[in-house]
């Protein structure tokens, strides 16, 4: 009996080395981006099986690794006569075990629309996503007749896996919206001058309407389409994550 669980021991060791070793030898593959992920590979651990619109599953890049988990980005290049390339972020434990899979970029445009979303922003907790709708004049002379454009703000939890998505049709126009968005450490921010600290900090204040008394950020925040002067005081109007990092550049100015 106990060599037979002996001998089951090892096997069940083999065979989860062997899935981790094949599991590494697929990131490895990702250093070398658009190329074929092997039809068995891409069936046991992104569930993609052929179709007509798309023979092949491609290589992206490996989008954000920590201990805990490993996101990488596949490609799909669609087998039809408009420009269409579409992209999938999936999240794996160390092991090589799938946590999720949500939509990345996308490109699909023809001679009357242009469909397309860009990753603007990725860190560990927290991915962004510029999406844009534009339309053609396909009859004409192919100028554009209509845009809307808006960010997509994509959390990630600490086990690898996805939050809710959500949007902010104004951060678009924002130079430093990231910050009201997900909390920073000092490090991040040890590079950046004292006058760019003291403009992010402001901007967290315009963002809610805050009317400075000082001309210089008067000024500086007037020549801003988003900034509507309209509290004079909105302390009591950050969010818990614009406080974090209020506080945090404070500390560092001091």
């Amino acid at each position: 009996m106990i060599k037979y669980l002996v001998l089951l021991g090892l096997f069940f060791s083999i065979s989860i080395n062997g899935q981790e070793s094949q599991f590494s030898k697929l990131i490895e593959s990702f250093s070398e981006p658009q190329k074929n992920i092997p039809q068995d590979l891409a069936l046991q651990y992104f569930d993609f099986k052929p179709t007509e619109r798309a023979s092949n599953l491609l290589t992206g890049n490996v989008v954000v690794r920590t201990k805990s988990y490993i996101i990488v980005s596949t490609v799909l290049k669609c087998n039809i006569g408009t420009n269409c390339e579409q992209s999938s972020l999936t999240s794996f434990t160390p092991e090589g075990k799938r946590i999720a899979t949500i939509a990345y970029e996308r490109v699909v445009a023809d001679c009357s629309f242009n469909d397309a979303r860009t990753s603007v922003f990725v860190s560990d907790d927290l991915l962004v996503f510029k999406e844009t709708r534009e339309k053609l004049d396909c009859i004409g002379d192919g100028k554009q007749v209509g845009l809307k454009e808006w960010l997509e703000f994509q959390p990630i939890k600490k086990d690898g896996s996805f939050s809710k998505p959500y949007t902010d049709i104004k951060a678009i126009e924002r130079e430093n919206y990231i910050f009201s968005h997900r909390i920073f450490k000092k490090e991040e921010l040890d590079f950046k001058t004292e006058e760019e600290l003291a403009i992010i900090k402001n901007e967290i204040f315009a963002s809610h309407g805050y009317m400075f008394t000082k001309k210089k950020w008067q000024d500086y925040f007037e020549s801003k389409s988003w900034y509507m002067p309209t509290n004079k005081d909105a302390a009591d109007k950050l969010t818990d994550i614009e406080k974090s990092n209020v506080a945090l550049i404070l500390s560092i100015k001091q």
